[in-house]
């Protein structure tokens, strides 16, 4: 068993502590994309508003499990992961927004998110092979994975 020095050490270099502070970037766009998704499964109306209703219900679903596992990767390169809502918010790049939107601009504003979320996994996934952190890279492949096929869901629930 490691003691506690051990368990609390620094990154143990720069490309793993950059690693770490663009997960944990990563990790704060996907905690704002969780909260507009369960926003919009709560609050947008329409027509699809059934089949919307559903599909965020599974996708908020994913994004809370995703979260635990990329603050556990982060913990796990000895990188502290963010806590609270005002230091996820200050990390994000995506931004809040009002969910109380028809069912079509929730749907497209949800795909527009995912379709940048998988952008910046591609980038980050480049940045984690480049330091050797193939744990990294392979979590981020999944999660371009994930968001490109969310990004598909919504736009064809536009039609």
């Amino acid at each position: 068993m490691a003691d506690s020095t051990t368990q609390n050490r620094p990154a143990s270099n720069e490309s793993e502590a950059g690693v770490g502070a663009a997960l944990n970037g990563f990790l704060a766009d996907t905690y704002v994309l969780l909260a507009k998704t369960q926003g919009c499964h709560w609050n947008a109306t329409g027509p699809n508003f059934f089949g919307l209703h559903k599909l965020t219900e599974a996708q908020y679903g994913e994004l809370f499990e995703a979260i635990d596992e990329l603050a556990e990767r982060v913990r796990a390169i000895q990188v502290l992961a963010p806590s609270g809502l005002g230091a996820m918010l200050e990390l994000a790049t995506l931004e809040e927004a009002d969910c109380a939107v028809s069912t079509d601009q929730a749907a497209r504003m949800l795909a527009e998110d995912n379709a940048a979320m998988a952008d910046r996994a591609r980038e980050l996934a480049e940045d984690a092979e480049e330091a050797d952190d193939l744990a990294t890279h392979d979590m981020l492949i999944k999660r371009i994975e994930v968001h490109e096929k969310a990004a598909w869901l919504l736009r064809s629930h536009l039609g």
